[in-house]
């Protein structure tokens, strides 16, 4: 009986254990940024983003809807440096976005690097 009971207990914890990590890496996180900038003339957008080390310029997906821009983070910087700000440059075309209209950018803005980590 004892065994029977031990055998459930691992069962269940492992379940949740499993439910609770299953698909993790994959989730885009809606990002916080320290700037978002459009140049007409270049047809670019640069966004200001928090980093640790290990945040490169694919690391982010832009949801381009009629009237609004959200930048999300699909992968997760895991390095364990001084957070400091990192700027990537994207054009306008790659990201689907039309430079003659007005958009409202989505994502929370921080002043802070520091509090880029705090839910």
């Amino acid at each position: 009986m004892k065994q029977l009971h031990r055998i459930l207990i691992t069962l269940i914890t492992g379940s949740f254990l499993l439910l609770s990590f299953t698909g993790k890496e994959n989730q885009l996180t809606s990002e916080k940024l320290l700037g978002f900038s459009f140049n007409y003339e270049k047809s670019e957008i640069t966004i200001h983003v928090v980093t640790t080390g290990c945040t490169v310029k694919t690391d982010f997906a832009f949801k381009v809807n009629s009237n609004s821009i959200l930048v999300s983070r699909k992968k997760r910087d895991v390095c364990k440096a001084v957070p400091q700000a990192a700027h990537f440059t994207y054009t306008m075309k790659e990201l689907g976005i039309d430079p003659n209209k007005l958009y409202n950018i989505k994502n929370k803005f921080i002043a802070n690097p520091n509090l880029a980590n705090i839910p």
